[in-house]
């Protein structure tokens, strides 16, 4: 078998496996959403702490704005990766911004938990505490593996396509990241 063939099959066959993954956390985020939209919808009072105190110092709508735009910076930066030019050796410099900010974004969600964690308000206090920490962390724990996954693809010394295939790959795990923080902050905070 050729070299290029069995490049071709590397690529589909880890093409396969990313939408396999994909699939898998699209799946598993459903069923949590599913399961925090029955209890909300079965619910007569629905309180929501994390509306207040430390996430409320800045306006509402400025903090989520701010985690979407960390999101949203490493969406577009995640994009550079599946380009050309990119040194073998070496973190290229939008890698650094990837990493910056999903850092931010991690740093924000364990802001707001520590802040309610420390007034007791932990998700053993209430039902929609409860949905809260384990939306808000699943998504904040995806992104923490994202950035991981976007240094260790700037980092490794791979050659110029398998670099593109990966950084391509790293991209849809970026958009759904952004898509599943904007379906919680519609879930958790807008309704």
């Amino acid at each position: 078998m050729s070299a290029i063939a069995l490049s071709d099959r590397q690529g589909r066959a880890a093409s396969t496996g990313m939408w396999l993954f994909i699939a898998s956390i699209v799946m598993f985020y459903g069923a949590l959403f599913s399961g925090y939209v029955l209890l909300r919808a079965g619910s007569t009072v629905w309180e929501t702490p994390w509306r207040t105190g430390l996430a409320a110092e800045w306006p509402i709508a400025v903090d989520h704005w701010f985690r979407t735009m960390w999101l949203g910076i490493a969406v577009m930066q995640s994009r550079r990766l599946s380009g050309t030019g990119v040194p073998v050796a070496g973190l290229p410099r939008f890698s650094w911004v990837i990493a910056l900010a999903g850092t931010a974004f991690v740093w924000r969600c364990a802001d707001i938990a520590g802040w309610l964690a420390s007034r007791g308000l932990v998700p053993a206090t209430s039902v929609p505490l409860a949905c809260w920490y384990v939306l808000t962390g699943t998504v904040a724990l995806l992104v923490a593996g994202g950035t991981i996954a976007a240094v260790w693809v700037a980092l490794e010394p791979v050659p110029a396509v398998q670099r593109a295939r990966r950084g391509a790959m790293l991209q849809r795990y970026w958009l759904l990241m952004f898509v599943l923080w904007i379906t919680t902050v519609g879930g958790l905070y807008l309704v």
